[in-house]
């Protein structure tokens, strides 16, 4: 199957593509015994000296293990005979070519990473074709969902697997597609067979199936038109799209009914839909919810409608992510543990772009009858993809929790590739889709479109606390991502100098229009609304380390800020330092202990100092003249500014308020009243003399706080290095995605008794907690929330 997988010509056989995502399928069943069962890392059982209880994943990766060794010891031997065949000169003699090797965790890579790359459609036809269809109809009968202007959702709760291509980018300015409908031609006339076969064939079946049966599709659908009818007939219309109840996905009709809203859902449980609506419609769907609450434990896992091109994709990128990160232990215990055979082969990815003309070059300088025992040997051996191809396919999927796990695997599994990555300067593409990500799952409001009534629908989101993202976890990654990124120092030097984003693709910014920025101003945006969020509401120590890990690395290459992003960074530099000054007070006017992050005000005085240190090295002499809307954002403050000097714990702050004497010196000189353009054109036209203001010899501090001046930030940068047993966090995870997210309308799971991750006993009945927020109730309205500033 996997070397077939490889014809694309197979894949358009609706049939053979069927079968392929069914045995994926099954694959992920055989592998589930994780889910219902504490999770327990290889290393863990390694140190106890326990046998793993999962057998079908220990006994897959035992002949991955013995295939993967086996195929290369066989190719040693293959090329240790050519050396000998060319040593004795037996030109006359031929060399047969070398048997296939059947090293399958190579072979199953490729495939994943290919599919991954291509992302191959289902035919028409197939089943996988309606499973793929009907999710972009429930998503579009949802008209009270905001489409962004770049063509996807502005929701957690509903997911493309893959942002559109650069035709589709406005289809929310398009028109609605049309609904299908069954109306016939002439008032009271009805359906003849010759129409039903011609609705049949449209709908991608042959078949001739009485679509008008009682319960299935009545001959009145002159309310079709309506914008929820979709939803008001669950029954009828899926069986409408799907043409077959065998394959009916009636877990999709749970999640819509979940994510259009509670209210119409309770009453259509409660049995008071719509009159529209058949009783036989009635009593499926009261049957339905008292199954999925009594037996499966649908509302305790959280559930998005993911919107997939390529299921068999999808599918391909589970499997490699569970195998993938599974049984590390190798890498904590040594060489005395196993060793994973799919990271062994992904630590030998490289860039097939160029092996075609450099075998060519190789057999013509060498001019011999038989190819260079090297050259055979990599490309036996080695798993090869089109890296450039594999980047963009990046730039399509890294918005995902799949797209971003995806990547975060193979960058800390192919150093080739994370050199490749690190060398280029078009970072944008994997950046930007992990902002936006990031920056909707940082927002406590969501967009909803008016209804046709002009009133906002109610929308609840399906994560606990009504938090405006899936899973925490994602942010954990997203920041991951970029704290790799950011390590590498030609990464902040190209992205506020190199690299600017276009109109098109920030149109999702929401608090101002960006008309150009460079990448480094809207990392720093997102961020600073991460850091204002997690502390406003999140209070997570791990994502407050990482933004500031972030910042800190990209912080000695800041320049060219421009108005709007300098008083957002000023901003929020004084409303965080306004809260730490309560926390003191109600701290008995003791400081935090730098570097704890474990209370609000550790987390607060560790945001200070992190945002000090960033306007400090935008300020240097070298870099004043392309920060003077920061140096003008600053006077603004400068009050909040001078009472920072009387907290020794946030820094040395001579800099900044030297810089401020200078900036007021030159302002009085020419005179009062000037309005802010005029003052700003003041300091431009002052450049040098503001790049006189004494400067400190040398920063001093004996803390260990990730934002500590114990040296120059330009010489020191913060890396990512995974913990000890990464299997504890990236497992449970990654089955938390497949669940909530890949298989929600595809699988049938027992939630009930998963136990791998944790879970939520009931996403609607649980409120955003009141006792870690009331605390923010007298601090300006602009301390910690995400609306506009007016500058």
């Amino acid at each position: 199957m996997i070397q077939q997988g490889r014809d694309s010509n197979v894949l358009a056989i609706p049939e053979m593509y069927d079968v392929i995502v069914q045995i994926f399928s099954l694959l992920l069943v055989l592998l589930s015994t994780q889910l219902y069962q504490p999770m327990v890392s290889s290393t863990e059982l390694a140190i106890e000296g326990q046998p793993s209880s999962h057998f079908f994943l220990e006994k897959w990766m035992e002949y991955s293990t013995w295939q993967s060794t086996s195929s290369r010891q066989q190719q040693k031997n293959k090329e240790e005979h050519m050396r000998q065949q060319q040593a004795q000169s037996l030109g006359q003699e031929s060399v047969g070519e070398p048997s296939r090797l059947n090293n399958e965790p190579l072979l199953f890579l490729h495939v994943c990473l290919h599919w991954l790359v291509s992302r191959p459609s289902p035919p028409r036809r197939s089943i996988s074709s309606h499973y793929v269809e009907l999710p972009k109809s429930i998503a579009q009968q949802m008209t009270n969902m905001a489409v962004a202007p770049d063509g996807m959702y502005e929701s957690h709760s509903i997911v493309m697997a893959r942002i559109p291509h650069g035709e589709n980018k406005a289809a929310s300015n398009a028109a609605p597609p049309e609904r299908i409908s069954l109306k016939s031609p002439n008032p009271g006339v009805g359906i003849d067979n010759s129409t039903q076969q011609n609705i049949a064939v449209s709908l991608g079946t042959d078949d001739t199936t009485d679509l008008s049966s009682p319960g299935h599709v009545s001959g009145d659908v002159t309310s079709w038109n309506a914008p929820s009818n979709l939803l008001a007939h669950p029954i009828r219309s899926l069986l409408l799209l799907s043409s077959t109840f065998f394959f009916l996905p009636i877990r999709l009709v749970r999640l819509a009914f979940s994510l259009f809203g509670h209210s119409q859902y309770r009453a259509i449980v409660s049995g008071n839909i719509s009159s529209h609506s058949s009783d036989g419609d009635k009593i499926i769907l009261q049957q339905l919810q008292a199954h999925c609450e009594k037996t499966t434990g649908w509302n305790k896992t959280n559930n998005i409608l993911w919107l997939t091109d390529s299921p068999i994709a999808d599918l391909g990128s589970a499997l490699m992510l569970i195998l993938s990160n599974n049984c590390r232990a190798h890498e904590s215990n040594g060489p005395s543990a196993a060793q994973n055979p799919f990271r062994v082969e992904l630590a030998s990815l490289k860039d097939n772009r160029w092996d075609n003309e450099i075998a060519e070059n190789q057999s013509t300088a060498e001019n011999s009858l038989f190819p260079s025992p090297s050259t055979v040997s990599e490309q036996m051996l080695a798993l090869s993809v089109n890296f450039e191809s594999l980047f963009e396919a990046f730039g399509r999927i890294a918005h995902t929790e799949v797209g971003a796990l995806m990547l975060y695997t193979l960058l800390l599994s192919s150093p080739i590739l994370a050199e490749s990555i690190a060398a280029r300067s078009d970072h944008d593409t994997l950046v930007m889709p992990l902002l936006r990500s990031l920056y909707f799952s940082t927002s406590m409001t969501h967009n909803i479109a008016p209804t046709n009534d002009g009133q906002l629908s109610q929308l609840i989101t399906l994560s606990p606390n009504a938090r405006p993202f899936r899973s925490q976890s994602q942010l954990y990654v997203i920041l991951i991502l970029l704290l790799i990124f950011s390590q590498d120092p030609s990464f902040g030097r190209d992205s506020f100098r190199r690299v600017s984003v276009s109109t098109q693709s920030v149109k999702w910014y929401k608090e101002r229009h960006i008309k150009e920025a460079s990448l480094g101003s809207m990392i720093l945006l997102v961020l600073l609304r991460a850091t204002t969020f997690n502390l406003n509401r999140l209070h997570d120590e791990f994502l407050l380390s990482n933004c500031c890990a972030v910042l800190l690395n990209l912080s000695p290459h800041i320049i060219g800020l421009q108005d709007y992003v300098a008083n957002r960074l000023v901003s929020v530099t004084t409303s965080c330092f306004k809260r730490y000054t309560s926390l003191v007070a109600a701290n008995g006017g003791e400081a935090e202990v730098e570097g704890d992050l474990s209370t609000l005000l550790g987390m607060h005085g560790e945001t200070c100092r992190t945002l000090l240190q960033l306007v400090r090295h935008a300020i240097r002499p070298k870099c004043l003249e392309k920060n003077i809307h920061l140096v003008y954002a600053i006077l603004l403050q400068q009050r909040d500014f001078q009472k920072m000097c009387q907290y020794i714990s946030l820094g040395d702050m001579s800099s900044i308020t030297e810089l401020i004497k200078k900036a007021n010196m030159i302002i009085q000189e020419k005179g009062e009243g000037m309005s802010a353009e005029q003052t700003l054109g003041v300091l431009k036209m002052n450049v040098k003399e503001l790049k006189a203001y004494d400067t400190p010899d040398g920063l001093v501090s004996d803390s260990d706080s990730v934002a500590s001046d114990m040296s120059d930030l330009g010489n020191l940068t913060f890396t990512y290095e995974e913990e000890a047993d990464p299997e504890v966090f990236f497992v449970p995870y990654v089955w938390d995605v497949i669940v909530g997210t890949l298989t929600t309308t595809t699988m049938e799971w027992s939630r009930n008794k998963i136990q791998v991750f944790p879970l939520i006993e009931d996403i609607n009945a649980e409120a955003l907690p009141q006792s870690n927020t009331e605390t923010f109730a007298s601090t300006d309205k602009d301390a910690h929330d995400n609306t506009p500033d007016v500058v």
